[in-house]
């Protein structure tokens, strides 16, 4: 690898991810609305769940689904858009990683915005996309499917990013393109630290909502309404 490439392909990542479209569509749809901090009360209790993420969920909170889902589509776009574009330059060289691998660094700690920025779910698909879109169906795909059969939303959210770890493994047997897999779910689970935190002291006391209910919260209600019909703790309700 060239050095004044790997810089050029690393710094182009980091500005293009440090772009919040989050802030940017809120500024001129909704200007004077705060998109910092995301407060929900966990139902039946009076627990109050707090994120900090700039990101496509706190747009979604507070402007609706439609434009939450237009942030992470833009937000996947900024990763994939460079990276692919590295990628075709250089395709006997894994500076495209580079450019994905910093943007995703960006979005979570954006320049423009004093570090303050997202979780980064969004940029690592969009990374992932280039390095194997095929693998990104399949890992989702199983992943939500066997999450739906255990009745497990985090796991049908989160899944495929761990499952694309021994996916990459088997099918490329490329060490630079594990350690890219490895290092963007190091990225991102640091970033969810926070609000991981809650959930397990949530957990702990005994103050953790239905499964139902963490689905309506992560915008994911009417898919796990479709997979928990056939899952083992639905099936199994039914016997009683």
């Amino acid at each position: 690898m060239s050095l004044p490439i790997a810089l050029i392909a690393g710094v182009t990542g980091y500005l293009i991810g440090s772009i919040s479209f989050a802030r940017l569509l809120v500024s001129v749809l909704a200007p004077g609305v705060d998109v910092s901090k995301i407060e929900h009360t966990v139902e039946g209790s009076s627990e109050v769940f707090e994120s900090g993420s700039i990101s496509a969920t706190a747009v979604r909170f507070q402007l609706g689904p439609r434009y939450g889902c237009l942030v992470a589509i833009l937000d996947i776009l900024k990763t994939l858009v460079p990276t692919l574009l590295f990628k075709l330059w250089k395709p006997d060289a894994p500076y495209y990683l580079v450019t994905a691998t910093l943007s995703i660094i960006g979005h979570n700690y954006p320049l423009y915005y004093g570090l303050r920025g997202g979780r980064g779910l969004s940029t690592v698909y969009g990374g992932f996309l280039v390095l194997d879109w095929v693998g990104v169906v399949v890992t989702n795909t199983v992943g939500m499917l066997v999450a739906g059969l255990l009745g497990q939303v985090l796991l049908m959210r989160w899944a495929g990013l761990l499952l694309m770890i021994p996916w990459i493994w088997f099918r490329t047997r490329d060490a630079a393109k594990l350690g890219y897999v490895l290092l963007a779910n190091a990225m991102f689970w640091l970033a969810m630290w926070p609000e991981l935190r809650q959930y397990l002291r949530l957990r702990r006391e005994g103050e953790l909502p239905d499964e139902q209910a963490v689905a309506e919260f992560m915008g994911m209600g009417s898919v796990y309404r479709a997979v928990h019909r056939f899952s083992v703790a639905n099936l199994f309700s039914k016997q009683e």
